[in-house]
């Protein structure tokens, strides 16, 4: 049986083929769309027949999108993707031998769109369990995925123009259309291929009957609504993925005005396009943190709306293609999706999968459509005539995403930001067997040993999800240290006193908790001041905060390396007598999640010192000794 890896490998192929035979039957689509409306130098036409083959292309994926959930969500999904590309190899196959008829792109454009509204969901539905079983983080697949799609994209694209462009003025077209159809044929056989070994023992379905499927599909919808992330991540990503492909198509739709009589010009528009939106998911792909990776959408939507901006006016100024919004565009509509689409899949419960990227498709396709019929009736009607018009039509869509991105992702992207900045300083590992097991969603509390100031950048560095830690009121009050903990992250203050009689911080770490948040505490409740002393006893907070939120999943970890770090103790106060940090180590032990046993917490002091041995217990994962 193949490894995770190779499987994911497998998947990776077949995806990818798939893209490059939707493409280059799309392009094809196109060409023959625009032939029948106008004339090569015709503007209009080529962008009326770019918005209308994107809405005969995605139209099946809006209406049959129960039962494509059904399908990706109650059977096997590999049966599902070797399936559906069979039936594109039998639909397609008689056109490599018979001679060209009119209209036939379109026609088999919007049959095969059927089967690929059943793949593509089947495909993203397999991203987490693939995650899982290959032991990678879900963004970094899903931006390797992406990144094939994209070179993908481009490589069809390049395949349906040669293919179909005409061969001179008389708007003939090419003799050789038959062998379009077998190029298809190869590329589904492709497809079909490598499907058969993607398969990933995580992966959930839910069988279910099929008169019952439109009425889960509905309550699946009404599941994922109620999820915050997911619906949050869903709506954007469908805003910006109409915005990237509207602003796609006025440059797409310009580069063909012209470049069919200019074939390097095409060629350089869709290399500049389809290469920024490589590099993009290659970027998205290197933060893995999914939390952090969310970071970069704001990022990447202030550079779309640079791209439209700019792209705009340099098309007023002069008409011709302008190369660096371009690829910027096609590197910032990237940098957004691979996050958003990630958070998506992260979010959506395991058993409904296949119904919740049906949805997801449906979100992106509808706002799409939309997005391309309110430019098409638009620019007919010449409201819109020109390039110039349309981008600046869209950039002030873009203008509002941008600014709710930042508004709703600034500690995300605070923290994306910061991490640059320690990346030179610190190098962050975590070992142990829950070091990839840390659960992204509900109540999770994190036990450590407290080592230096740094301790919940360190931490937050190899938890996959945003943590909540507690600070105690030295730390906590420095000049700018509060504002970042009052207005980023949100930290529990922990009043700094030998004796108190109240303790409000562990309600509000109650509340915290069962708000399903991550929350971080050092139960030393001090830092470590002496080299002989490896851990100083545990206080009774954690215990009456677990009393309180039982259910609690913990995680206890050591963390190696911050003693004798820049803002450690250790020769002196933090931040004082000692050189700064550079490429220093910072090794971190954890153990495996679970919540506490109920007769740990009958008692304050079982669950003290079953906590500081737990603790100490994670030292060996890291290769020292356990105390």
């Amino acid at each position: 049986m193949p490894t995770a890896r190779l499987r994911l490998s497998s998947l990776w192929v077949s995806q990818a083929s798939r893209a490059v035979a939707d493409w280059c039957l799309r392009i094809a689509a196109v060409v023959a769309l625009a032939l029948r409306a106008g004339s090569i130098s015709d503007g209009p036409a080529w962008q009326s027949a770019w918005q209308l083959a994107t809405v005969a292309f995605i139209a099946p994926f809006i209406l049959l999108a129960p039962f494509n959930g059904y399908l990706s969500n109650s059977l096997p999904r590999r049966r599902v993707l070797v399936a559906t590309a069979a039936f594109i190899v039998v639909v397609v196959l008689p056109f490599a031998f018979i001679p060209p008829i009119g209209g036939q792109w379109v026609w088999l454009l919007s049959v095969t769109a059927f089967a690929a509204a059943v793949y593509q969901p089947a495909r993203y539905a397999m991203l987490p369990a693939a995650a899982d079983d290959s032991r990678l983080p879900l963004p970094r697949v899903n931006g390797w995925m992406e990144m094939g799609s994209s070179a993908a994209i481009l490589v069809g694209i390049l395949l349906g123009l040669y293919f179909s462009a005409p061969t001179d003025d008389d708007l003939i077209l090419p003799a050789f259309q038959p062998e379009l159809a077998g190029v298809l044929v190869g590329l589904n056989a492709l497809c079909l291929a490598t499907a058969c070994f993607a398969s990933f023992p995580s992966d959930r379905v839910r069988p279910e009957p099929v008169r019952h499927a439109v009425a889960g599909f509905f309550q699946d919808v009404c599941r994922i609504g109620r999820e915050r992330t997911a619906l949050g991540s869903l709506l954007g990503l469908a805003g910006f993925q109409a915005l990237v492909t509207a602003g796609s198509g006025v440059l797409l739709a310009g580069a063909l005005t012209s470049g069919l009589d200019h074939p390097g010009e095409l060629l350089r528009a869709l290399l500049l396009v389809g290469g920024g939106a490589v590099a993009g998911c290659a970027v998205a792909s290197w933060q893995a943190h999914p939390f952090r990776n969310l970071g970069l959408v704001p990022i990447a939507a202030a550079g779309l709306l640079l791209a439209l901006v700019w792209g705009g006016l340099e098309l007023g100024l002069e008409p011709i293609l302008p190369a660096a919004p371009a690829f910027l565009l096609g590197f910032t509509g990237a940098l957004v999706n691979v996050p958003l689409r990630s958070a998506y899949l992260a979010a959506v419960p395991a058993d409904a999968r296949g119904n919740g990227t049906a949805v997801m498709n449906t979100a992106i396709y509808v706002l799409t459509a939309l997005l391309a019929l309110l430019l098409y009736g638009l620019t007919r009607a010449e409201v819109l005539p020109t390039a110039f018009a349309q981008f600046g039509f869209l950039a002030l869509a873009a203008a509002a995403a941008a600014g709710l991105a930042v508004w709703l992702l600034f500690r995300a992207t605070i923290e994306a930001l910061l991490e640059w900045i320690v990346w030179p300083f610190y190098r962050i590992r975590a070992h142990g067997p829950g070091a990839d097991r840390m659960p992204t969603r509900g109540p999770l509390l994190i036990v450590s040993n407290h080592t230096a100031y740094a301790d919940p950048f360190w931490i937050g560095k190899i938890a996959p999800r945003a943590i909540v830690p507690m600070m105690t009121s030295v730390f906590y009050d420095l000049p700018f240290i509060h504002w970042c903990m009052v207005h980023v992250v949100g930290a529990v203050r922990v009043e700094a006193a030998a004796f108190r009689r109240e303790a409000p911080e562990l309600q509000e770490a109650v509340a915290l908790l069962r708000q399903g948040k991550c929350l971080v505490i050092f139960p030393e409740g001090r830092l470590r001041s002496r080299a002989d002393v490896l851990l100083r006893p545990f206080g009774q907070g954690v215990w009456h905060i677990l009393r309180e939120v039982p259910e609690t999943v913990v995680v206890v970890i050591w963390i190696e390396g911050g003693w004798g770090s820049f803002s450690s103790r250790c020769n002196g106060p933090p931040l004082k007598n000692k050189h700064m940090d550079f490429w220093r180590h910072i090794d971190i032990g954890v153990g495996v999640p679970a919540p506490l046993a109920p007769e740990l917490l009958q008692d304050h002091r079982s669950t003290r010192e079953y906590l500081h041995a737990a603790c100490l217990a994670c030292r060996p994962y890291i290769g020292e000794p356990g105390a």
